[in-house]
């Protein structure tokens, strides 16, 4: 049928349509079919005529190749129009009206040959579009309308020249963005932390154990019983030993020892190297003071209901003696859990046992042996002490106050921390249980090393229960065969002969490089060499406690007793012995006065004329030349701090939590990038579309 003819019929019928403006929806759709039939009546009447179909292709328009493609698409357009009309008009419940929400395109030119080419290559067998059609289209429609910034300007923009714009801004942001998310986590995953101090009023907490020792560790019980076994003192050894190491070097011919050697052996010059080479059996023990020697007095102050009552510390709390290669012994008093919340103030008189001697028996170059006084440490409820590193010096004859305040330690595990809440309750250390800690753990395990690597055993560390019965010997323990504290050896060797004549030469005292003595040598230089590695080889394996206490002190010093004191110290003693003996008999405490007797013996002797002095100012000048309080006597107050119950909480927090971090990336990726969680409903939006999309062309199919 020509295409006028069809315009005329199609004009012909859109004017027997009736009241199309009354029509419902589906009628609507024959009114939209009827306008476009109206354009092409347009288009004929401005003299675009469309050739007629019935003439052959010869004697149509020769125009242009475009002009005649358009022709053709609009006749082509123009028939279906026409048929679907009639269709509507014949059969109104048979025709499919267009969906009033959907966009219909009205191309103005058909697709090219290249469109079309590469519609057909995206699109499967049988007409149905690829999958990879179906994500392109999704993926457009997501873009057009996601909220990330930037991306819907890049898809919509015209102008090549913007969109580049946006293209290149929309990277640097992105690039930005995932930079300083890169920082971000980077610093979340150092761990850091930060400690936040803050002050908990009445919070009643556990008074800390002291442990105090005396300076001068060889008692003058000790310095004979080392004369009695027939050994040389601790001043003869170190003289023997150093001079033996140097005719030694000086014997091998200008060799000598290597560096290494050389700070291995300086460690047997001391108070360590004497106890590791005293004979088998022999109590080391023995050779330091007891406790009635050293403590004489131990009183506490206690809050109980609100009244103050004075209690011995023996009544309330144990004495436990610990060893220290330094100072020998010392002891640890640790108040029970029933009344270690009660105590406010611990008083003690303490006994040095001081010798006004000119020739000091026992003094060496050792710096232990060259002082007089105490050593005091604060610590933790039942921990091992570690009275060299932070004990305190007190001189005698004064009265010390200590004041501390207490600081809670609130760890956090790891990865952020080292605490753990897994940590064994006690460590044993000669058959004794001490409160787990980080330090005593250390020492545990790098004794263990020492004796895995080394095959012997270190008298500076305390002895794990574990390891009392290996049979090892010291690692500083020179060969039996070349060396002995007695004292005859010590006297024969330093005035010996030589042997053969190839000994003219040799120094003496000196050793012999045997197998035993390169044997001593390489346990001395691995128990060095464990030492200096030791803080690496457990740290690993020990943590702290999640929660533990340390106190900060604060001493003050005057002197003690006055001038008028000693005339009433004898009568206080006096006092002192009877209360002992009532609590003795009582069965509060352990112990009696028998423990006072040699010291007030003393104090009688000395003190006892005072009374029968003729005049005060005979008796003032009796006191003039007496100094024996002042050399022997120590008074220490131990306080808690100006608030007696108020502690101070340090807690450790990390510098950036989970939650700032997620916070953080979140403020990033919006100020960046606009995402928010609602970019994620959008691409499972987008997901959602795809698989719709790609079952439904497969139904199709």
């Amino acid at each position: 049928i020509p295409i006028p003819e069809k315009i005329g019929q199609s004009h012909q019928l859109s004017n027997n349509i009736p009241n199309v403006s009354a029509m419902d929806s589906e009628t609507e759709s024959v009114g939209i079919i009827s306008n476009r039939l109206q354009k092409y009546e347009m288009i004929e009447s401005t003299h675009c005529l469309l050739p007629d179909a019935s003439q052959p292709p010869s004697q149509q328009s020769n125009g242009d190749g475009p002009a005649r493609d358009g022709q053709a698409h609009l006749q082509q357009q123009f028939q279906r129009d026409a048929e679907g009309l009639a269709t509507a008009v014949a059969s109104p419940a048979a025709f499919q009206y267009p969906n009033p929400w959907v966009r219909r395109s009205h191309p103005t030119r058909p697709p090219s040959a290249s469109q079309s080419e590469g519609q057909q290559l995206t699109v499967a067998a049988g007409g149905t579009p690829s999958l990879f059609e179906i994500v392109r289209q999704n993926f457009i429609s997501y873009c057009q309308t996601t909220s990330l910034r930037g991306v819907p300007k890049i898809v919509k923009t015209r102008d090549r020249l913007l969109r580049h714009i946006w293209i290149l801004f929309t990277c640097t942001f992105f690039l930005g963005c995932f930079t300083c998310l890169a920082l971000i986590i980077k610093q979340y995953l150092a761990y850091d932390v930060i400690h936040q101090p803050r002050t908990v009023r009445n919070h009643p907490v556990q008074f800390p154990s002291f442990t105090v020792c005396n300076t001068r560790p060889f008692s003058q019980a000790g310095i004979q019983y080392i004369l009695d076994r027939g050994l040389v003192l601790p001043k003869n050894y170190s003289q023997f030993v150093m001079q033996a190491m140097r005719n030694t070097a000086e014997n091998q011919r200008g060799v000598g020892f290597n560096d290494t050697t050389k700070e291995a052996l300086s460690t047997i010059f001391e108070t360590k190297g004497y106890f590791e080479n005293v004979p088998r059996g022999f109590d080391i023990a023995r050779l330091g003071h007891t406790i009635d020697q050293t403590i004489l007095i131990c009183e506490t102050t206690i809050l109980d209901k609100d009244f103050k009552r004075s209690k011995f510390c023996e009544t309330i709390g144990t004495w436990t003696r610990t060893y220290d290669n330094k100072f020998l012994n010392c002891y640890t008093f640790t108040a029970d859990a029933n009344n270690t919340q009660k105590i406010l103030t611990v008083r003690i008189m303490a006994y040095t046992n001081e010798r006004n001697l000119t020739n000091c028996p026992d003094c060496s170059s050792f710096p232990a042996t060259q002082v007089s006084g105490l050593r005091v440490q604060l610590h933790n409820a039942g921990n091992y002490p570690e009275v060299q590193e932070e004990g305190l010096n007190i001189r005698p004859g004064s009265l010390t106050e200590i004041r501390f305040e207490t600081k809670e330690w609130v760890m956090k595990e790891p990865p952020h921390g080292r605490c753990s809440t897994r940590v064994p309750p006690s460590v044993l250390f000669n058959g004794d249980a001490f409160t787990y800690s980080y330090q005593a753990c250390k020492k545990k395990l790098l004794h263990e090393e020492i004796m895995k690597k080394c095959g012997c055993l270190d008298s500076t560390i305390p002895l794990p229960d574990s390891m009392r019965n290996t049979g090892l010997d010291f690692c500083g323990r020179i060969p039996p065969s070349q060396f002995s504290l007695e004292s005859e050896y010590i006297q024969r060797h330093n005035h010996s002969t030589p042997h053969d004549d190839n000994d003219d030469q040799r120094k003496r005292p000196s050793f012999h490089f045997d197998a035993d003595f390169n044997d001593f040598l390489r346990r001395l230089t691995c128990n060095t060499a464990v030492f200096k590695v030791s803080g690496h080889a457990t740290a690993h394996q020990c943590f702290t406690p999640c929660t533990y206490y340390t106190y900060q002190t604060t001493i003050s010093t005057t002197n003690w007793p006055t001038r008028a004191y000693h005339y009433e110290i004898v009568n206080d003693f006096k006092n002192l012995r009877d209360r002992i003996d009532n609590l003795h008999r009582r069965g509060k405490i352990s112990r009696n006065s028998s423990y006072l007797d040699p010291v007030f013996q003393r104090l009688q002797r000395i003190y006892g004329p005072l009374s029968e002095a003729d005049s005060p100012a005979e008796a003032e000048r009796m006191l003039r030349g007496i100094d024996y309080i002042e050399r022997n006597f120590i008074e220490i107050l131990i306080n808690r701090g100006k608030s007696n119950f108020d502690i101070e909480r340090i807690e450790e927090k990390a510098v950036i939590s989970l939650t700032s971090l997620l916070s953080q990336i979140g403020g990033l990726l919006s100020i960046w990038v606009g995402l928010t969680f609602v970019c994620i409903v959008e691409i499972v939006d987008l997901l959602y579309n795809i698989c719709v999309s790609y079952n439904g062309s497969r139904q199709a199919a």
